[in-house]
């Protein structure tokens, strides 16, 4: 799946979730109604994971590249990488995983 590393940081970056009934919500995508309110149960205990920060995001993501690029070449090699718009509408990057899924 391909998504570009700014946009990875700015969705989990903005992520919090009521620490009452675990709505999750987001910044600029899913915004409480209320600023600080919980639209689900009326909670005020809003939280954000410690490792969401964008320097810890940079450092996991150095990682995850370091780890996995041996295996792009790999299966590019053997005819086997397919890519996934990962920035696409949900149910455009669901359709894309199937098409991978389902071929022979």
């Amino acid at each position: 799946m391909q998504v570009d590393d700014a946009a990875l940081v700015a969705r989990i970056t903005g992520r919090f979730t009521c620490g009452n009934c675990g709505a999750v919500y987001h910044d600029v995508t899913k915004p409480t109604k209320v600023e600080g309110t919980c639209d689900v149960c009326g909670g005020h205990d809003m939280k954000r994971r410690a490792d969401d920060t964008e320097q810890a995001l940079k450092t996991r993501l150095m990682e995850y590249y370091k780890k996995t690029s041996p295996l792009i070449g790999y299966y590019y090699a053997k005819g086997n990488l397919c890519a996934v718009d990962g920035l696409a509408e949900m149910g455009a990057v669901a359709a894309d995983i199937s098409k991978v899924l389902d071929r022979p």
